[in-house]
């Protein structure tokens, strides 16, 4: 995908905007972007309000922080140790403060030796030479070329794989080329589908020399923060696995079909856990550079077997069962078929684009054995395909897989998971500042608010929330969901002697119902990268949430709790009420956390410097959702050196319809006269 300069430069200054009116400490980018395992490394923290840094957060294990030294309110000195055992590739972190968490960014963990990009680089007669099996951490600025120089054996295989929109600190379309003694390219990348909009790109030399490596922005843009990592060597990089998964424990004898075209066998050992798995393949004592994705979940597989154009042919499997190949070339259509029984309800997912990382463009068909389609879908599942399907009768049925351009190739590998409709609890929370996920700051002696919405799937009961590996002192204050509600206002408090401190703590909800079987975890998305329209090219999912102790606050609130309701077609207001520190004389911003269907509050009131008290208008319609609902007000106010917010207790709040109604009859009377 490509974007212009212009289009470049509104989506890198909409990035900008995101931290203009931050309440927590910013990091903006970490140099270097990456680090070798097994090794001990300085890093540079750059940002905004970063002068009471406490710690660093990491969201996989693998990473000692050593040391940690503020410089002014910009720049942070950490010195990690970085384990032998640390996975390979991306890695997410925060920085916490005393006031707070900051925004989360990405670094790169290799194998290999790291370099430093050397300027000048930029012109092709003077590369940089490089040894085989490094890693470069570079930067692409605008209209620059960077060129790197290898020299390989007759017959020896070289692989590149660059990290550049995957770190997130800049939106970067990176292109990479390998070029011979001549300048000819003989193997280009742009956009990967593996690696989002990353590249990788292998050649096999058919003549000993020396090639050079050329990396640039696919439209000769770039910037001081166009920060990328090259990996250069004749490691692994597999494109696609078949099968993608498997149960369990479980060891599949998998495919492996490398960047380089060769394919070959290995056992790979599932873990025992539920959910995505990262492997990283290692062939000959080298690994890739990052790892593929594998489903792990508690389905046997099948995997196509070639030729199925003779659907009579094919053997019937029961269900629930995980149907694993590849569209090998243009045109292909893979068949299986299943056993199913009358008003048997499945589910079939597609993993492809999803997890995977497969360039295929899913089309999905269920037909009779007999022939005759029941069902069909292209991408209900984002950008692949999940059908679900009633069995009319018993029976034999078959499920094909095609691409919707009819396309096909090595790489073009598939999942198609076909089980029960499942039962299944999520959990998200919403955003206080748009596009900036959200993380959950709670001063000592003090409480905060977020809206938590519960997405459930098949399943009605009551949801006890928790939190696990909580901060000493922290209390989770609304620990149900009743049955009836899909969002709630979740209040934590903090006690007076809670320590200032910050971790990454999973929420759990799992049904207060004795027999049912579902936990329910938090799935929140931090946007990194927004393309054009703000869409979201790339970020990172979690299923902890950020969560801090902050340092006691000079102000707080408290709203007067309503001596009557409020009807439909009727208004009130809430009365909020300010304690202040002496000298404490900065203006608090109010907010509604949220408004009850039919109900809206003004969200442009503060109380002034000089003030202890404000008052918010609220407002009812006609068609106003009747009941008791717990309000909480949101205050939001500067001290020391960034905005803090803090929440009210928990009001009631009772809506109800109006108790009478009344009109004015028109009439006419005359001068001096009456009328009725």
């Amino acid at each position: 995908m490509k974007f212009d300069r212009c289009v470049l430069l509104i989506v890198a200054v909409a990035l900008g905007m995101g931290t203009a009116y931050a309440d927590s400490p910013a990091v903006t980018m970490l140099t270097p972007a990456g680090f070798q395992r097994g090794t001990e490394t300085d890093v540079l923290i750059t940002g905004a309000r970063l002068g009471d840094v406490t710690e660093l957060l990491f969201y996989d294990s693998g990473v000692e922080v050593l040391e940690l030294k503020p410089e002014g309110e910009g720049k942070v000195h950490a010195k990690l140790k970085i384990a032998e055992t640390c996975e390979p590739g991306l890695h997410a972190v925060r920085l916490a403060t005393s006031s707070g968490i900051s925004n989360l960014r990405y670094f790169g963990v290799t194998s290999l030796p790291q370099v430093d990009e050397v300027e000048p680089n930029s012109d092709f007669a003077t590369p940089q030479l490089l040894a085989l099996n490094s890693t470069v951490n570079g930067t692409v600025k605008n209209e620059d070329v960077d060129y790197y120089l290898v020299e390989l054996a007759e017959g020896q295989k070289l692989t590149v794989e660059l990290e550049g929109l995957r770190l997130g600190t800049e939106f970067f379309d990176p292109f990479v080329a390998i070029l011979d003694e001549n300048r000819f390219e003989v193997a280009r990348c742009d956009d990967a589908p593996l690696l989002q909009q990353d590249c990788v790109c292998a050649f096999v030399a058919p003549q000993a020399g020396k090639y050079t490596i050329e990396v640039r922005e696919s439209s000769f843009g770039g910037s001081d923060r166009s920060q990328y990592r090259l990996h250069v060597g004749d490691f692994p990089r597999p494109l696609a696995i078949i099968p993608a998964g498997g149960q369990p424990g479980e060891k599949i004898n998998a495919t492996l079909v490398d960047a380089s075209g060769e394919t070959w066998q290995e056992e790979i050992q599932l873990p025992d856990t539920l959910g995505e798995f990262n492997y990283v393949a290692s062939r000959n004592g080298k690994l890739a550079p990052s790892p593929n994705k594998l489903r792990v979940v508690e389905l046997p597989n099948v995997s196509e077997s070639e030729p199925d154009d003779d659907r009579a042919t094919l053997t019937a499997v029961d269900v629930p069962v995980a149907f694993n190949g590849v569209l090998q070339e243009n045109g292909d259509v893979d068949w299986f078929k299943f056993k199913g029984k009358k008003d048997q309800q499945l589910e079939f997912t597609v993993y492809g684009r999803r997890v995977l990382r497969s360039p295929i463009d899913s089309w999905l068909e269920i037909h009779k054995a007999a022939g005759g389609r029941l069902a069909a879908n292209d991408d209900a599942g984002g950008p692949d395909s999940v059908q679900a399907f009633k069995i009319p009768e018993d029976g034999e049925y078959l499920v094909a897989i095609r691409d919707q351009l009819e396309e096909g190739s090595p790489t073009h590998a598939y999942r198609i998971e076909v089980a029960p409709t499942a039962v299944a609890v999520e959990l998200a929370i919403d955003e206080l500042q748009r596009y900036q996920s959200q993380t959950v700051e709670v001063p000592q002696g003090a409480q905060m608010a977020v809206l938590l919405r519960a997405s459930r799937k098949n399943f009605s009961g009551d949801l006890g929330l928790h939190i696990e590996d909580a901060i000493p002192g922290i209390e989770l204050t609304t620990p149900t969901i009743a049955a009836n509600q899909s969002y709630i206002p979740m209040l934590i408090k903090a006690s007076a002697d809670a320590p200032v401190k910050a971790c990454l703590a999973p929420l759990i909800a799992e049904p207060l119902a004795e027999g049912a079987s579902v936990r329910g975890t938090l799935n929140q998305r931090t946007m990194l990268v927004r393309g054009q329209n703000n869409r979201d090219m790339w970020g990172h999912d979690s299923d902890r949430l950020a969560l801090a102790v902050t340092r006691a606050l000079p102000f707080s609130i408290k709203v007067v709790q309503p001596e009557v309701p409020i009807v439909r077609n009727g208004n009130t207001e809430y009365v909020v009420q300010a304690t202040r520190q002496e000298g404490f004389k900065e203006p608090i911003y109010l907010r509604s956390l949220y408004n009850p269907s039919g109900l809206s509050a003004s969200g442009s009131v503060k109380i002034e410097g000089d003030q202890l008290e404000a008052r918010i208008p609220v407002t009812a319609n006609s068609k106003s959702a009747l009941g008791n609902y717990p309000i909480t007000i949101l205050a939001r106010a500067k001290a020391t050196n960034s905005n803090v917010w803090v929440a009210s207790e928990f009001i009631t709040l009772n809506v109800e319809d109006g108790y009478f109604a009344f009109t004015f009859a028109k009439t006419v009377a005359e001068a001096g006269a009456s009328a009725p």
